[in-house]
C-alpha cells in the first residue's frame, strides 16, 4: 500500500557528501535513530524490538562500516533490515528530496499532495483510472479488467457505468493480474458492490491509535451484483488489489484463480534519519477483525492454482460448468 509521508524531523548534524565515504559517526548516529524509530514505531512491538536489536548486533559487527559511499550503506542498511523482518515495506531510502519535502511540509500538505499525485494526475486520467476493458463475454460473462484501484470522486463515474454494463450478466470475472494497487478516497465502494448490507471487511491497527474497522459503504444507491464472482491474481497483484480479494474470500464472495498475490499487507510511514536519508518504517496493518489474519508475507492464496495465463480460460471454464 502506498506510503504515507508524515511530519517527525528527526535530523542529524553529520553529514556527508554524495561520493564520500560515511564516517563512523554518521554511521553510528544513524544506526541508532533507526533503531530507536523502529521500536518506536513498527506495526508489531515484539516484532520491532527483534529488528531493532539484530540492526544494532550488526552495527557492533562493523557490517555497516564497508559501506564505501551513501548508496552502498543503504543497501547494506536495507539489506540488513530485511534478513531480520522479511518486510519489503521496510526501508532506508537515501534521498535528499524526500527528506527536504518531510522537513518543510506538514501532514496534512503530505496527504493532499499524495492524494492529487496519484487520483487525479494526467497518469491517473490516461490510464482511465484502471479501467483497462470492460466486457461482457460470451455466455454472458461479465469481464473488467483493473490495472489499478483508483476510487475516487473523479472515478466514480467509471466505475458505475462498468457496473452497469455487467449488470445483467451470468457471473463476472474481475481480472487484477498485475494490479498493483491504490486506494480510494471514498471508502471501500468497490467491495461494496459485491455485498448486501453494512459488513466488516478489514481491521486497521497501528502501535498508535486505535484499531480501526474499514466496512463497506452505506451510501451506494446502485444495484449490488449478486451473481457469481471470479477473480483473477497473480504475483503482481498487490496492496489494496490483495486487500479486496482477501476481504471478498473472507465472506466467502468470490473463487480466486491464478498464483498467490504478492503478500504485501503493511502500509508504511517515511521518517527522516538525517539530512540524506529516510527511512519507511511498516506502521500500521490490515487484519480481518478481531483476528490476527492477514495476507502480508504469505499473499492471497488463490481457490485454484493456475499458470498466469490459463487464469481466465479456467475461470470462463468453471463459469461453464457451474
Amino acid at each position: 500500500m502506498k506510503p504515507i509521508l508524515i511530519f517527525f524531523i528527526c535530523v542529524l548534524s553529520t553529514t556527508t557528501s554524495f561520493g564520500q565515504k560515511p564516517s563512523k559517526t554518521m554511521v553510528d548516529d544513524m544506526s541508532k535513530t533507526i533503531a530507536k524509530l523502529i521500536e518506536d514505531n513498527y506495526v508489531l512491538e515484539e516484532k520491532g524490538y527483534e529488528i531493532a536489536d539484530y540492526f544494532l548486533k550488526n552495527l557492533r559487527a562493523g557490517r555497516f562500516y564497508q559501506a564505501k559511499t551513501l548508496k552502498q550503506l543503504d543497501s547494506i542498511m536495507t539489506k540488513t533490515l530485511r534478513e531480520s523482518s522479511n518486510d519489503y515495506h521496510l526501508y532506508t531510502w537515501n534521498n535528499k528530496k524526500i527528506v527536504e519535502q518531510l522537513k518543510v511540509n506538514s501532514e496534512e500538505i503530505e496527504a493532499e499532495e499524495e492524494v492529487t499525485n496519484f487520483f487525479n494526475d494526467s497518469d491517473a486520467y490516461n490510464a482511465n483510472f484502471g479501467f483497462e476493458k470492460v466486457d461482457v463475454l460470451s455466455g454472458n460473462i461479465g469481464y473488467i479488467k483493473l490495472n489499478q484501484i483508483n476510487i475516487s470522486d473523479r472515478s466514480l463515474k467509471k466505475l458505475y457505468a462498468s457496473m452497469a454494463l455487467v449488470e445483467h450478466t451470468d457471473a463476472l470475472i474481475i481480472d487484477l493480474r498485475n494490479n498493483g494497487g491504490g486506494g480510494s478516497t471514498i471508502g471501500s465502494v468497490l467491495e461494496t458492490y459485491f455485498l448486501e448490507g453494512y459488513k466488516p471487511l478489514l481491521e486497521f491497527r497501528s502501535r498508535n491509535g486505535k484499531p480501526k474497522i474499514e466496512y463497506t459503504v452505506g451510501w451506494l444507491l446502485e444495484n449490488r451484483y449478486l451473481k457469481p464472482l471470479y477473480v483473477l491474481v497473480n504475483k503482481g497483484t498487490a496492496s489494496a488489489a490483495e486487500a479486496f480479494v482477501f476481504a471478498l474470500k473472507s465472506h466467502n464472495r468470490c473463487i480466486a484463480i491464478g498464483q498467490p498475490t504478492s503478500g504485501g499487507a503493511f502500509m508504511n510511514t517515511y521518517f527522516p534519519v538525517n539530512e540524506d536519508f529516510i527511512i519507511a518504517i511498516s506502521t500500521s496493518a490490515p487484519f480481518l477483525p478481531d483476528t490476527n489474519t492477514s495476507w502480508e508475507g504469505k499473499g492471497v492464496q488463490p481457490d485454484y492454482l493456475t499458470k498466469e495465463e490459463d487464469a481466465l480460460s479456467k475461470a470462463i471454464e468453471l463459469i461453464r460448468n457451474r
